[in-house]
Parts: structure tokens; C-alpha cells; sequence
């Protein structure tokens, strides 16, 4: 059963604008290794370890914003409608990724301010990237645990709150929100195949910060004719 209006309507914003910081972060990042397409493999080898190991530590406030707004638009949702609620469990699962990063982004940093300039072990043993050429950079996944748990959780409440916003575009006729959905879908599970994967979440996230604004007007007007 549906509830009040102004939990659609909170709860869209919220996720909106965390689309937007999204967006704009996964457009800058795909711009970035499509760059590093061009130069050296040397140069792309280092300028990769420092996009997938350390980018999260200059961008801590962002990424807690789009944790912070994300919970609590699918929370609203989920209010206002309980079969949104996946959404909510998708937003939780992705804070705790969010905040598994933190810690071991913190232990990094907390050694090397001590003098132990910690290179993950997987760094070492095995390459980062798998197969490189002029048009795609195919990451490993052997990665250190705390980071591959991270990413595993992070796929999965990713996928499970887009899977709540193809059902929201479903319900209220929202066409660029479905295609929004399905392309940063495709986007995530192929986290491995850059810049292609950054590309594709940048470019759905973008479908969906106007197309969650479709659906605030429909629901508007559903609303009005009952």
C-alpha cells in the first residue's frame, strides 16, 4: 500500500542528487583511463593503482554524501511504498561497503603516516591489470580481502537499489529511469572492463538524475486523479 506523497517526493530528491556526485565522479574517472589508454603501459600500470587504490582517500566527502543521501532516498521510498524496500536493502549493503573502505583506506594512511608505507600484497604478486590495449583495460580481481569484499558488497547493493528504480520507472512511466537503471546495471557487473564500465555507470546515472524527476511529475499526477 502506498503511502504519503512526500516520501516519493523526499526520497527521489535524496537519491537524485546522489546520482548526480555519482555521475559526475564516474564521467571524470572514465575520462581519466581513457587518457591512460594513450600513454604508456608503465604509466598506465601506476596511474590505475592510484585510481583503484587510492582515489577514495581524497574523495572521503563525497563519497559519504552519496551514502548518507542514498540510504535515506531508498529509506523514503520503502516508506512510501513497501515494495521498494529492496532499494533500502541494496543502500545499506552499500554503506557497509562504503564504511569497509573507509577502515582499510584508514589503515593505509595511518601507516604510512607512521613510516610503513604499505603496498597491498596483491599490488606485488599479481598484476593489476590483465590485458591492456588501446581500447580496454581489464582489471584483476585479486585484490586484497578487505577491498574485494568491499567491491563484492558494493556490486551487489548497487545492483539491488537499481533493480528498486526500475521498478519506480515501471510504476510511474518514467522511460529514461528504466534505461538509466539497466545501463548503470550493466555498468556495474562489468566493474572489470575499463574505462567501459566507469563510462556506462557515468552515463546511467546521468539518464536517471532527470528521469527521477519524470517520475516526481507523474506521481503527481497520478495522485491528482485519484
Amino acid at each position: 500500500m502506498m503511502g504519503d506523497l512526500d516520501f516519493l517526493e523526499r526520497g527521489v530528491e535524496y537519491i537524485r542528487w546522489s546520482l548526480l556526485i555519482v555521475s559526475i565522479d564516474a564521467l571524470t574517472i572514465a575520462a581519466l583511463l581513457i587518457i591512460s589508454l594513450l600513454i604508456t603501459p608503465l604509466a598506465t600500470y601506476i596511474l590505475t593503482v592510484i585510481l583503484f587504490y587510492f582515489l577514495l582517500i581524497s574523495t572521503v566527502i563525497p563519497y559519504a554524501l552519496i551514502a548518507i543521501l542514498w540510504l535515506l532516498g531508498f529509506r523514503d521510498l520503502a516508506r512510501y511504498d513497501g515494495r521498494y524496500t529492496l532499494g533500502f536493502v541494496g543502500a545499506i549493503i552499500a554503506m557497509v561497503s562504503y564504511f569497509m573502505n573507509i577502515v582499510y583506506m584508514g589503515y593505509l594512511v595511518i601507516n604510512m603516516l607512521v613510516g610503513n608505507l604499505l603496498i597491498p600484497k596483491p599490488v606485488i604478486t599479481q598484476p593489476l591489470i590483465l590485458i591492456r590495449n588501446q581500447f580496454l583495460i581489464v582489471f584483476s580481481l585479486y585484490l586484497p580481502l578487505p577491498v574485494f569484499a568491499s567491491l563484492i558488497l558494493g556490486i551487489a547493493g548497487s545492483v539491488l537499489s537499481m533493480i528498486a528504480l526500475y521498478r519506480l520507472s515501471r510504476d510511474f512511466a518514467s522511460p529514461s529511469t528504466r534505461l538509466g537503471s539497466i545501463i548503470t546495471i550493466i555498468g556495474i557487473l562489468l566493474i572489470e572492463l575499463q574505462p567501459l564500465s566507469t563510462a556506462l555507470i557515468g552515463v546511467g546515472t546521468a539518464l536517471l538524475f532527470p528521469g527521477l524527476n519524470n517520475v516526481l511529475t507523474n506521481a503527481e499526477k497520478q495522485e491528482l486523479n485519484l
